[in-house]
Order: structure tokens, then sequence, then C-alpha cells
């Protein structure tokens, strides 16, 4: 039973998480199957989900704690697929930008109540391996959705790749339908982002998030662009891109047992440290492609570590408030994808993709002296104690 849900959960991260991931390297035919003379018009669309999730996060992820996590996970599928599929049969952006809009508000819940389930599914010492799994959603994410929606739009059309992410996200919200989770009670009441904001640890760790966010998407969201105007590539070349780090993530999920044992304060020093330095490295290599494929495993790698740890320590913090905590953490995240879109633009204008990798590096490394000022907070509290 444990194994079927967490196989469940994993394949609903991948697709929920393949919406916010695929319109960066099909923008150009996005935009011009929509009459638009710009793909980035169309990133304003990725944007605005964004913040749509992070305000969703905000608002209605703590509905997750009243009603149950299994429940809100139920709706919340339901309403992204029929937004997929409005999606698809977009005649023009404003349409297009509306759908992702509702989209937003639904990942906004699905993914804290995925993650809610995953904590409360993983045996006591075992919470980071069995998070770990269900975040390799992210890798059908990456290594599936992105890098076959950049060939199915060659082939068959930007829309098919909507098409079929609302088919496959409705056969998994009647899967979570029909299967009963050993779900986390619910408590009859709304907790509050604000009140959950108070709690010790909880701010440091979405700072924690922020960076490792922030990094991520300040580099992802102009990698297309990278591709088509500095080294006239292909659509697809950014699918093989993709690939390589989806690979990477996903055997990066070897490494849980070993987060398990080190925890999240001690592990994200070293991922932290590690990814500052790694982008300082990986900027030198950003107009070759080559190169480019080699620095993406590494980066799935690393950043598969980070997710994992920081949505551990997070939802270590206090089970009953669990839903209010990672829609903060999913706030945090989508926000960094609206954030970098617009703090990245500078460094990717000046420099290319060299100069968002260089950005990156500075807040991993912030990321990096958080993670050991909390170190010293946990050390000090256990000899305190």
């Amino acid at each position: 039973m444990q194994r079927s849900a967490v196989l469940l959960l994993t394949c609903t991260v991948g697709i929920v998480g393949s919406n916010s991931l695929v319109l960066s390297p099909v923008a150009a035919a996005v935009a011009s199957g929509l009459g638009l003379q710009e793909a980035a018009d169309v990133l304003s669309a990725m944007a605005l989900y964004g913040l749509a999730v992070a305000l969703s996060a905000v608002l209605f992820a703590p509905l997750v704690d009243r009603y149950g996590a299994d429940k809100a996970l139920k709706i919340s599928l339901a309403v992204m697929t029929l937004a997929l599929a409005v999606t698809g049969i977009a005649p023009n952006l404003y349409i297009l930008i509306a759908a992702q809009v509702v989209a937003g508000f639904a990942a906004g819940v699905a993914l804290p109540a995925t993650y809610s389930l995953a904590a409360h599914l993983a045996p006591k010492g075992r919470e980071s391996q069995i998070i770990g799994q269900v975040l390799t959603g992210w890798t059908l994410s990456m290594a599936g959705g992105v890098t076959l929606s950049a060939w199915i739009t060659e082939f068959a059309g930007w829309r098919s790749v909507y098409f079929l992410l609302a088919i496959g996200l409705g056969l998994a919200t009647v899967s979570v339908s029909r299967l009963r989770f050993e779900a986390p009670p619910a408590c009859g009441q709304i907790t509050s982002p604000l009140r959950a904001l108070r709690l010790p640890e909880v701010i440091p760790g979405l700072f924690a998030v922020l960076m490792l966010g922030g990094g991520f998407y300040g580099i992802y969201n102009y990698l297309g662009a990278h591709l088509e105007r500095n080294m006239g590539m292909q659509v697809g070349d950014a699918g093989f891109l993709t690939l390589m780090y989806g690979i990477g993530f996903g055997l990066s999920m070897f490494l849980d047992p070993w987060l398990d044992k080190v925890g999240p304060r001690r592990g994200l020093i070293v991922i932290f440290a590690t990814l500052s330095v790694f982008y300082a490295s990986f900027s030198n290599l950003s107009n070759i492609y080559s190169g480019l494929l080699v620095g993406m495993f590494v980066w799935g790698v690393l950043q598969h570590a980070g997710l994992t740890l920081t949505v551990s320590r997070l939802t270590a913090i206090d089970p009953t408030q669990r839903g209010a905590i990672l829609g903060l953490n999913s706030a945090v995240m989508y926000l960094s994808v609206f954030g970098a879109t617009l703090v990245f633009r500078m460094g990717f204008d000046m420099s290319g993709l060299a100069g968002c990798m260089l950005i990156s590096a500075l807040l991993a490394a912030f990321g990096a002296v958080e993670a050991s000022v909390a170190r010293m907070r946990q050390r000090r509290a256990a000899a305190t104690s």
C-alpha cells in the first residue's frame, strides 16, 4: 500500500511540475502559434503562473490541515486538469494566461498536499528518503515532461503538449480518488500562514528555499533563450539538456539515505557550498554545448539533494501545521520563479547565461552561511537541553 501510494505521489509531482517547466523551452513555438512576435511575451504566463502558485500556497494550502491532505489533493488535481485542457485550446495569450493562473492556484494546494502525504507515509528515520523518492517526480518533469515537450512541439505542435499533460493529470486524479491513503487526520481548523511564520526555524528554512529556488530558476528560465539567441540552437537541443538534468536528479535519489544520517542543516551546508563552487565553474562552460550537457547532470544531482533537505527541514517543524508550512514553502519557491525572471534579466543581458550563473553562485553562498548558522543554533540548543 505504501509503495503504491508513494509511486502515485511521485507521478503526481511529475505531472504538476511539468506544467511549471515546459513553457520555457517551447516559448518560441507558443508565441508563433498565438501570433506573437516575441517569445518573451509568452513567459509572462509562466511568471503569473508562479505568482498564482505562491498566492494559493499562502491562502489555500492551510486547507490541507483542515480537510485532510488526501481530499485537498483530489480537488486541486481535478481543477488543474481542467485548466491544462483550456491551455491547450487557448486561442490567444489572454486565455492562455487565465488558464495558467487557474492551474497555478490548483498547484499551490496540490504540491503541499502531496509533500504532506509523503512525510506522513515515511517511517521514522526515513523521512528524507521517502520525501526524496516523491521529489524524484521532478525528474519525470525534466527528463520526461520537458524533454518530450520539446520534441512533441517540433512534430505535433505545442498544444499537444498541454493535451497530454491534461490526460496524464486526469488519470492521476482518478487514481488518487480510488486509492485509500493512510492520510494524516484533518485537524478541523484552518491553520494560519502568519502563525506558522512565528514558529522557530520556519523563516530560516524558507530563506534556504529562496536561495535554492532563486539559483535554479534564474538559470533555467533563460536557458532556452540563451540557446536560441547566443548559440543559434533549436528547441530540441534544450530537450537534451533537461534530459541530462533529469537523469542526474533521479540518480541523486541514492544519496537520500545519507541525507537522513547527516540531517538537513549539516547536509545543506555541504550542498550549498558545493553549488556555489559549481555555479562559478559552470559559468565558464555556458557557451559550450558539450560542457552544458555534463554540467546539467551534476546540477541535477546537487539540486535533488538540496530540494530534499529543504523540504525535510520544513516538514519536521510542526506536523499539525504542515499544510501551512509547506504552503509557505511552495509560495517562496514559486515567487522565486517570478523574482528570478526579473532579477536575473540584468545578468543575462550583460553576460548571457554566465551572468545568471554567477548570481546563482552568490545566492548559494548565502544559503551555505545560513545553514552554518542554523547548525550552530541546533548544537547550542542540544547542549542546553
